[in-house]
């Protein structure tokens, strides 16, 4: 297999793409440790040895580094090892390891999404956000069944729009259409804001 072009990456990396398109990135120390010249074929046993065992073993190293540091899905994990010059395979040898372990699950990481946010916006307006994030539609229905019966959209309403206020009093209607836009964004229906506003327009 020929190399067909190495590109620095950083001052110690270089990615090496290869005639079929096979891209990956290494250490400079690497490339003559296993023979990688541009214009010059590599070593089969050299690639098999840099696809099955380098590249796996540091993508699960870098795996858990990534989660460690934030809990992810198995769309962003993916995406960020392949954005970090991982092929397709060790990129996925690696979410299947960490998958296996529990440090990767999409269940859990939705429900903890829906917890944070529910008292932000609306389970829609979250639930695009995690299909948006990878996570199927089969998992955010099944997760957003527990958390239905126990968010009341009156009240987390009712309670974004005295954070917005902030003291101060829907005073005309400028500021109520304003108020309803703020709220549409975050999901909720015409019907449930405008059911909101007017009890709390009849309050004050």
């Amino acid at each position: 297999m020929t190399v067909t072009e190495i590109c620095p990456v950083t001052a110690k990396k270089c990615r090496v793409i290869l005639e079929d398109g096979t891209e990956f990135v290494l250490y400079k120390s690497e490339l003559s440790r296993y023979g990688i010249c541009q214009g010059e074929a590599l070593v089969p046993e050299n690639l098999q040895k840099i696809l099955e065992e380098v590249l796996p073993l540091r993508a699960r190293k870098y795996a858990m580094n990534l989660l460690l540091k934030k809990d992810r899905t198995e769309k962003e994990l993916t995406e960020k090892l392949r954005r970090a010059g991982y092929p397709a395979q060790a990129a996925q040898n690696a979410v299947d390891y960490v998958k296996s372990f529990g440090y990767l699950d999409d269940e859990r990481y939705a429900a903890h999404f829906l917890e944070m946010g529910s008292g932000k916006e609306s389970l829609k307006s979250l639930s695009w956000k995690l299909a948006g994030k990878g996570v199927s539609q089969e998992i955010i229905e099944k997760v957003k069944e527990t958390f239905q019966e126990s968010i009341d959209s009156e009240e987390v309403i009712r309670n974004l729009v005295e954070r917005r206020l902030g003291g101060r009093k829907l005073t005309d209607e400028k500021s109520l259409r304003n108020m309803a836009a703020y709220l549409g964004r975050r999901g909720f229906s015409g019907e449930e804001i405008w059911h909101v506003l007017k009890k709390y327009r009849q309050e004050e």
